[in-house]
């Protein structure tokens, strides 16, 4: 196992699709953290701004790990690796691993970032324990987002179908269950990662933080099932 997380490590830092994908995550966190006092001299709630930075984060490591994992597969990684162990959820477990720490360290960045560009522009931060709690949660659900999108990779396995899908339902089929119902948006993977880092409603219900992880773990570890069931079953080719 440690052969193959080793190699699928390797895979990611050598691509270029992780450097871009962070590269644009830092600099939509910093476009909505700093042009509206930029370009209109007006300051964000500190909160809206770590949860602004916490979804791009969550929606930069589903896309991470969705084009990785699919393009593995497109693009015969997957197949070498498996010569090299052929037995594949051996594979898989790496492949997810992988995604979940790439992930875990998109929303360090993206937490850091967010809370930077506040010192920037002088404004008053939130406390130290809630800019713990919020970066603690942005770092959870990126990593968790993260291990989502390989999976999805997995089962959709090609890499613009999965990034459409992904957008798709983080930007628009999300927003709109929302609208409709928002006792079943908590149930979402966005309503969880809205749970985790705090998020603030005067006209809602939010679960505790605890409540969107268990939320959030679920849906990854469904996918992670569906996953392991598609991958182990059809050919790598």
């Amino acid at each position: 196992m440690t052969h193959v997380l080793r190699a699928q490590t390797r895979i990611v830092a050598t691509t270029k699709i992780a450097f871009a994908g962070v590269l644009a995550m830092a600099a939509f966190v910093a476009l909505i953290s700093l042009a509206p006092a930029v370009l209109f001299g007006k300051h964000q709630d500190p909160h809206t701004v770590l949860e602004g930075a916490a979804t791009i984060a969550a929606v930069t490591a589903m896309l991470l790990g969705a084009l990785q994992t699919a393009g593995d597969l497109q693009n015969g990684m997957t197949r070498a690796l498996l010569l090299a162990e052929p037995r594949r959820l051996r594979v898989l477990g790496a492949q997810l691993l992988v995604s979940l720490g790439q992930g875990a360290g998109v929303g360090v960045t993206a937490a850091l970032l967010a809370d930077a560009t506040q010192a920037v522009l002088g404004r008053p931060g939130l406390p130290a324990a809630a800019i713990a709690w919020a970066g603690a949660g942005t770092t959870i659900a990126a990593a968790l987002s993260g291990l989502l999108g390989a999976a999805a990779g997995i089962i959709l396995r090609n890499p613009a179908l999965a990034a459409c899908v992904i957008v798709l339902w983080s930007y628009a089929a999300e927003p709109f269950i929302s609208t409709l119902s928002h006792r079943i948006y908590i149930y979402l993977p966005g309503g969880a990662r809205d749970s985790l880092i705090h998020h603030h409603s005067a006209h809602h219900y939010i679960p505790p933080p605890l409540a969107g992880g268990l939320i959030l773990a679920g849906w990854a570890a469904a996918a992670a099932l569906t996953a392991a069931l598609a991958f182990t079953r059809r050919d790598a080719a």
